[in-house]
């Protein structure tokens, strides 16, 4: 056991001998893969013309590129990869800090001071605007029984009311 009585597992002791083997490596090599990173969010440019024995040579600085566009090379191509727009904004996320991604509200956690009455009464005003003005007609006359089926609760007092049938059944 180590130290302060807890165990430490094989499998994360492994993880973690692995992850400082990981962090070691990547000291190592950080700036050629930040250099590599930049690059891939910059996107690449470049330029194939012919030099002066016909041959096409390809051309990635940007000086070099407007001397020979402006010279009137006989033939050139341009193509390029587009700047990797994810990469950018992960990269400016690093360097500035994540943009605000919550939304402050102020909530009142204090209970309502409205009577029953007074809330049934805004909840029935809220209802009657949100209905429809001409609601259709099936829900302007609502039937008794469903199916053919009824309730006790559509027996007038002092009436048995007769029992439930399903005719699927």
């Amino acid at each position: 056991m180590a130290s302060g009585g807890s165990r430490v597992y094989r499998r994360t002791a492994e993880r973690a001998e692995l992850l400082s083997l990981w962090r070691a490596e990547v000291s190592h090599q950080f700036k050629s893969l930040v250099q590599a990173q930049l690059s891939a969010a910059q996107g690449v440019t470049h330029m194939v013309a012919r030099d002066d024995q016909g041959k096409w040579t390809t051309v990635t600085d940007p000086d070099v590129m407007v001397e020979r566009l402006n010279a009137g090379a006989e033939a050139y191509r341009l193509s390029a990869v587009a700047p990797n727009a994810t990469l950018i904004g992960q990269i400016m996320d690093r360097l500035f800090g994540q943009a605000r991604q919550t939304i402050d509200l102020d909530v009142s956690t204090e209970p309502s001071r409205l009577s029953d009455i007074e809330l049934s009464a805004s909840l029935s005003g809220l209802l009657q605007k949100l209905a429809p003005a001409d609601p259709p007609a099936e829900l302007a006359a609502p039937s008794r029984a469903v199916s053919g089926l009824t309730t006790g609760a559509e027996i007038p007092t002092g009436e048995q009311a007769p029992p439930a049938t399903d005719p699927d059944v």
